[in-house]
């Protein structure tokens, strides 16, 4: 990573296809590892958050996060939804709220609990690893749907950034 980074948005995508690929480039594991262990705002949707856990269809990943992320051959937790976060977080203050939506084969033995994610229908689960400086689960959402969760990300990282200064 650059050396003056101060945040990581890591979106949704396909990392199960270029595991191998993702596993071999050791340095960057290491880099990613060492930055979020160091604080370094970050956010991980879906295939983000994946790449964060300890592993990939048995394939080593960034274990910043628990969780091995496997193939369940059918969708898991598909649809809208809404988050509320369950404690303060790097996007939100407990309570809040964002809409957003999940669709995935995939799924971890781990795969947090920081927000509550409802959907329309009533059905709950928790979901996402959350903290000051940590947004990471499977449910992505988009920032016009709560656009001070944006402004929260971003101000983050301008701490950082005074950090290093």
């Amino acid at each position: 990573l650059p050396e003056d980074i101060q945040g990581l948005y890591l979106g949704g995508g396909y990392p199960e296809l270029y595991t191998q690929q993702l596993s071999r480039n050791r340095s960057m594991l290491a880099s990613v590892k060492t930055a979020l262990e160091g604080g370094l705002p970050c956010i991980a949707e879906c295939g983000g958050f994946m790449y964060l856990t300890e592993q990939i269809a048995g394939s080593p990943m960034v274990g910043f996060l628990p969780g091995d992320s496997r193939d369940t051959g059918k969708l898991v937790r598909f649809g809208y939804i809404t988050l509320q976060a369950k404690e303060d977080n790097l996007l939100c203050r407990a309570g809040e709220e964002i809409r957003g939506h999940e669709f995935h084969h995939w799924d971890s033995d781990h795969t947090g609990d920081g927000f509550r994610a409802v959907k329309p229908s009533g059905r709950s689960w928790d979901a996402v690893f959350s903290g000051p400086r940590l947004y990471a689960g499977y449910p992505h959402f988009h920032f016009r749907a709560n656009p001070a969760f944006a402004v929260n990300f971003y101000t983050c990282c301008l701490e950082v950034k005074h950090e290093h200064a």
